[in-house]
């Protein structure tokens, strides 16, 4: 039987939510394991016929992504998918800041075929603290400077959900994942 494990990141519980998602759904075509990547005492993903990361973007990086990479040799990216979950307007500019500055810092070229997805998250503004908080006070400030129109309607868009909170976490945004997992795994 295949083997699949999704390791996850999560500060508020979006992407444990996913994660946990992932693994339901995976678990009926193959074994799946669920790790919280805070609990994780070493590197042993050799056996598993594909790992899945997941965690929660902040300034175009998925936490911890960077330190999990350290775990692993290259190989592993042959069988890789990462997911990062935020609340950003979905962009081409914006996927491509994200995949740079995560898989593209391990694999500029892309020569081991990892894939990223981008799920929508939540953020409630009243249960951010600390540097999460000046962040997005930061962000919230330039927003809006130097738009064009239509970069202005999203600006505006993720200044109303920095401000007034947003909840986009639903079961449907992983099946596209799933999909692909299967295919991966070849079941």
């Amino acid at each position: 039987m295949k083997k699949a494990v999704v390791v996850y990141n999560s500060k508020r519980g979006s992407t444990r939510q996913y994660a946990e998602w992932i693994v339901e759904e995976l678990s009926t075509f193959c074994s799946c394991d669920l790790v919280d990547f805070s609990k994780i005492k070493d590197g042993s993903f050799y056996d598993y016929d594909l790992v899945i990361y997941g965690g929660w973007i902040r300034g175009s990086g998925i936490v911890d992504f960077d330190r999990f990479s350290k775990l692993w040799e290259d190989d592993i990216l042959d069988r890789m998918m990462v997911f990062g979950v935020g609340v950003a307007i979905p962009t081409p500019e914006n996927y491509m800041q994200v995949w740079s500055l995560n898989l593209g810092k391990i694999d500029p070229k892309n020569v081991h075929k990892a894939t990223l997805y981008i799920l929508d998250g939540k953020y409630d503004p009243r249960a951010v603290t600390g540097l999460d908080k000046v962040l997005m006070g930061i962000a919230k400030k330039v927003m809006l400077s130097g738009a064009t129109r239509e970069a202005a309607n999203d600006a505006g868009e993720m200044r109303r959900r920095i401000e007034d909170g947003v909840d986009l976490v639903r079961r449907d945004n992983i099946k596209a994942r799933v999909r692909e997992a299967a295919k991966r795994l070849g079941v």
